[in-house]
């Protein structure tokens, strides 16, 4: 039976070969996408869960009530705090990441690497599952000036792993040691550090690190907790709030939270690593690949159902010869399984084309050897399976059910009479999720221009950025004397970062006035006197900084922050004292800069003061004479700054950004959601349009002798096209009235997480519908053209 179940199928999908190249063709696309989708997100779903320890690791954040926000970062005082307040914890794991250092191998002048590195004590690898190849765990990152490095790391600067004893050397200052070697991370890790520099090297590297600092933190500062066996986290709110009380006061129980996030979290929130997902990137792509795939399905349904009737003789004889109605499902769903493995050959070889695409958008690495794990086959198999069901099953029962009498009268293919019928109801589905991904796609695509446009509150064109491995004054001047002699450079600032940064410093500051204190979390801007030149930040009143406040802390505030102490004029915020924390060091304010936002546009712009502490000075503003300069006048100014700044730093490796691709960067996820949803809109339409072609012909071909009749009555071409291309856009009006509030409503919740957006507009579902009214005519005008021609002599022969 089976072979006689194949035996059919296959003459079956040859009998009807454009009906099954638009089901092979839509399920291949659907099923790729399915996928691909997959293999994107088991890959985002398994950062560190592979970790021995993992149910018991956790991270300690910082939570800002007032703010509604969680940073991942936290005092430096956290790690000494946990040890003496925390019993419950068997390690407390400080890191601190560094970036932009020079590295090199001892007795090696041309091995020169720009590295980030990690500072870390021997609680990482009682905490952490790490692989040594040579060299002790317990004591490896227990002296000063030790550091440990990957088995690729070992190789790059030594050519071995036999580096125990040997030393790198950090920005021509410090000789680090080799202590240990371990094997490369997985790809799968939130913690992909190639170098672990010992914790007490800290102070030599930064001489104002303070390991028990409670005042203003920075995300690259992060404590790890493992917790002992049997403790549960959910239970040690009530320790966290007695660091805060202990260590930061009473006042600061209302606007301070720290709370535990566990490992498996951590992936998808700020990590050390660099790397996150975005788990609403995640669940779009889940929600394209099933709607894709649906779609599909769909296509499969209308053109199996809309066949029916030419197989209704078929199916009467077979039954008025004894065929039951069980065997008859077989048959059909056996030709539905014969279509969907085809189209999952397709859809492999598609995935395969496919994945190094996917990959590198999505900054996912991804090789074509996932698409042949164990896991990808079994979910593959299961696809197929499901695809089978989902397409199969209801042509089936349909086919089957149909009366041997019924099937076998010569007028068994009328359906007129019908209503809203069950294909045009699939139809008004798929049109209905192409609509919804139109309308998504065109808003995303606003709102990143949006964010593109928007005034910044400062000028973020043609201004490079540098970073300084040493900000000693005669370093710096070195530094800005060479630069300032290009006629092609504007000016020269030196700070902490730029006028807008992900890694931002905040800072408890308070405002006294009598007995009213004001407590303000504050971000911290460390520049020079070049600082609101360089970057374009106007001043509303006072005047600028000088480099010679370093001594009388003199310092800037943004608007946001005068809002939060109560002073409503600018001019009247001139002289006033605040005061860092609850110390007694205070600064005047000099004066008071517009509102600039400070970070990305997902967020609100936070207080904001600007200050001269050169000790903190790590980056490098070059702002160009020009903000359209030519590519070779670009190369010619690099060439000067890389000049310049290897004069002044001449063991030191260059490297330079431009600011407003750094700042364009915090906006990938939503750029990569866009062009998902933009292929995924083409994806839709083309097997939607694809299933309304084969729809649009069957239709031609079943009214065939109306419409020579018609043309014999004197119908013209033009109102021929016009009755066979009215029924086709019913549906689509429909899906027009049905999608625009459910892609109102879902852009709406998109929207919400940024602090400034755009507004949606009607004009963009008028603009889908007219789109998709336009595509759908075409789909069907070809049909109908070609119907309305034919001779009606050759419509009206006999059979």
């Amino acid at each position: 039976m089976i072979k006689n179940y194949l035996t059919i199928a296959f003459r079956s999908f040859l009998n009807g070969k454009g009906y099954s190249f638009i089901n092979v063709t839509g399920l291949a696309v659907g099923m790729a996408c399915a996928i691909l989708i997959y293999l994107v997100i088991r890959h985002e779903t398994s950062y560190d869960l592979s970790q021995a320890n993992l149910d018991r690791i956790y991270r300690v954040e910082t939570e800002n009530i007032k703010e509604n926000h969680t940073y991942p970062g936290t005092y430096t005082g956290m790690a000494n705090a946990l040890r003496t307040d925390l019993p419950e914890a068997e390690t407390i794991v400080p890191l601190m990441q560094v970036g932009g250092r020079t590295m090199t191998a001892a007795g090696s002048s041309e091995k020169k690497f720009r590295e980030s590195f990690v500072f870390a004590d021997n609680a990482l690898f009682r905490t952490l599952d790490y692989t040594w190849v040579a060299g002790d765990p317990g004591q490896a990152l227990a002296q000063p000036n030790a550091i440990v490095l990957t088995r690729a790391y070992a190789t790059k600067y030594f050519g071995n792993v036999d580096v125990l004893g040997k030393s790198i050397r950090l920005d021509s200052k410090h000789d680090l040691t080799v202590t240990g070697v371990v094997e490369d991370y997985p790809v799968t890790t939130s913690f992909p550090f190639n170098m672990l520099v010992s914790f007490p090297t800290v102070k030599q590297v930064d001489t104002g690190f303070d390991e028990n600092r409670w005042n203003g933190w920075n995300d690259n500062f992060q404590v790890f907790v493992l917790l002992k066996k049997g403790i549960d986290a959910t239970q040690l709110t009530g320790r966290f709030e007695a660091v805060v009380l202990k260590y930061m006061g009473k006042e600061a129980l209302s606007d301070k939270r720290f709370k535990l996030n566990h490992l498996s979290e951590v992936h998808y929130a700020g990590n050390l690593g660099g790397r996150t997902a975005n788990v609403g990137l995640l669940k779009t792509l889940a929600a394209i690949g099933a709607l894709v795939l649906l779609i599909a399905c769909f296509n499969f349904i209308n053109l199996s159902t809309a066949r029916a009737f030419k197989r209704a003789k078929e199916v009467g004889i077979r039954k008025a010869v004894g065929s039951s109605r069980k065997s008859l499902i077989y048959q059909f769903i056996t030709e539905a399984g014969l279509i969907t493995v085809f189209a999952g050959v397709l859809a492999l070889i598609l995935s395969v084309l496919v994945l190094p695409i996917l990959s590198a958008a999505l900054a996912i690495p991804l090789t074509i050897q996932d698409l042949f794990v164990p896991q990808t086959a079994l979910f593959s198999g299961i696809l197929v399976l499901l695809t089978t069901l989902m397409a199969g099953v209801y042509p089936a029962l349909r086919l089957s059910g149909m009366a041997p009498i019924w099937a076998l009268k010569n007028n068994a293919t009328s359906s007129s009479g019908q209503g809203f019928s069950m294909r045009e109801g699939l139809v008004v589905v798929q049109f209905t999720v192409s609509l919804v991904l139109i309308s998504c796609a065109m808003l995303i695509d606003r709102q990143l221009d949006f964010f593109r446009n928007a005034d910044l509150g400062f000028n973020k064109s043609a201004i490079i950025t540098v970073g300084l491995p040493d900000n000693r004054p005669d370093k710096l001047q070195t530094l800005r004397s060479m630069l300032s002699q290009s006629a092609q450079i504007k000016d020269v600032s030196f700070s902490f970062n730029s006028a807008s940064a992900e890694s931002n410093w905040m800072q408890g500051m308070e405002y006294r006035q009598g007995p009213k204190t004001v407590q303000v979390k504050t971000q911290m801007k460390m520049g020079d006197s070049h600082y609101l030149d360089t970057y374009g930040i106007q001043l509303l009143a006072g005047e600028a900084l000088k480099d010679s406040d370093t001594t009388n802390f003199k310092i800037i505030v943004n608007e946001v922050f005068l809002g939060r102490i109560g002073i409503s004029n600018p001019a009247a915020a001139i002289g006033q004292r605040v005061y860092y924390g609850d110390g007694n060091e205070f600064a005047t304010i000099a004066g008071v800069a517009r509102n600039f936002h400070v970070n990305s546009l997902h967020q609100k712009i936070d207080p904001t003061i600007i200050q001269v502490v050169p000790n903190n000075f790590y980056q490098a503003g070059i702002k160009l004479q020009s903000e359209n300069a030519i590519a070779a006048g670009i190369q010619s100014v690099l060439v000067t700054i890389e000049k310049a700044w290897t004069e002044a730093f001449p063991d030191q490796v260059f490297e330079y950004s431009f600011l407003d691709e750094t700042l364009g960067k915090a906006y990938q996820s939503e750029t990569r959601t866009a062009r998902l949803i933009e292929v995924a809109t083409i994806l839709a339409l083309l097997i939607a349009s694809m299933g309304l072609f084969g729809l649009a012909t069957f239709t031609a071909e079943q009214r065939t002798k109306e419409i020579g009749v018609r043309k014999v009555l004197g119908a013209s071409v033009g109102s021929v096209v016009v009755l066979l291309s009215r029924d086709f856009l019913k549906p689509v009006v429909v899906a027009i009235i049905l999608a625009s509030p459910i892609a109102w409503y879902l852009m709406n919740l998109w929207l919400q997480n940024f602090e400034f957006k755009i507004s949606i507009s009607w004009w963009l579902f008028l603009a889908s519908g007219l789109m998709m009214t336009a595509i759908a005519l075409m789909t069907v005008s070809f049909q109908s053209v070609r119907a309305a021609m034919l001779d009606p002599v050759r419509s009206l022969r006999s059979e």
